[in-house]
């Protein structure tokens, strides 16, 4: 009995179809599954950012974006692989981006400022001292003093559609805040600092003015008719009764009585 257990344990083991069935299930699954890809954070992570101000007839704008899209940007205009110009041997990559013309032209391409459609003229700063923390800082000359503008912010979207940049303003502005994509890369901006307070002002002091001279006017008014009704029907010794008959009415025509001595009034 013994030998056929042990003979039994020796034999090849055949699987199930239904065993094998699970086994090549669990192998492809196996196979396909692993790690899922990091999803990158750009241009699907927060948009860059950009900050405007103005100054008389200046427009002050300053765009900033992630570290990598700064390295994206430097990669697509040759920066870093010795086709750009201007970049000194051994420079970091940013000293490299801060010393490309090919950046400075590039945001000047996709960041530009018009005034009653007319482009204000841009400038971007010479050294772009700590742009990673600051952003790139560009100065747009307009032809008068800044009271509206149109904004065109594109940079990035032409490597891809996904980037977008979040503009705030610095002052008072209509709209405060707006959102460039690449399917909306311009936006009419309204400064409203101080031409628009001061003309606020200038209404409410105006408005107040008027309804505090209306409420002097009609307590003047209410008082001098009391005054008037006042006298008007004051009465008592020494003061004859006022008649109110009209001249000339016969209906109401005082008529002369005399004495007859009887203690009453005949007429005369």
């Amino acid at each position: 009995m013994s030998l056929q257990i042990l003979a039994r344990s020796r034999a090849p083991v055949r699987p199930s179809p239904g065993t094998l069935l699970a086994g090549v299930t669990l192998a492809v699954l196996a196979a396909f599954a692993g790690p899922a890809p990091a999803a990158a954070a750009h241009p699907f992570g927060p948009p860059s950012t950009a900050k405007v101000g103005v100054q008389g007839s200046r427009v002050l704008l300053a765009w900033n974006t992630d570290k990598l899209d700064w390295v994206t940007l430097g990669q697509s205009l040759g920066t870093f692989n010795g086709q750009g110009r201007g970049s000194s041997p051994g420079a970091s990559f940013e000293q490299r981006l801060r010393q490309s013309p090919a950046v400075r032209a590039y945001l000047l391409e996709h960041i530009s400022v018009g005034q009653a459609g007319r482009p204000c003229r841009g400038t971007v700063d010479g050294e772009m001292k700590d742009f990673l923390g600051r952003g790139a800082q560009l100065a747009f000359v307009c032809p008068a003093p800044v009271a509206e503008v149109d904004v065109t912010i594109s940079a990035l979207t032409d490597l891809h559609p996904a980037y977008r940049t979040m503009l705030t303003s610095d002052g008072p502005a209509e709209p405060q805040q707006t959102l460039f994509t690449s399917a909306r890369p311009t936006s009419h901006i309204r400064f409203t600092a101080s031409g628009g307070s001061v003309r606020r002002t200038v209404v409410a002091f105006s408005v107040g003015t008027f309804v505090a001279a209306l409420a002097i006017g009609g307590w003047a008014w209410r008082r001098s008719r009391r005054r008037t009704s006042a006298r008007a029907t004051v009465a008592g010794p020494g003061f004859p009764a006022v008649s109110t008959a009209a001249p000339g009415d016969p209906g109401t025509e005082a008529v002369p009585t005399a004495d007859t001595g009887s203690g009453t009034r005949s007429n005369a």
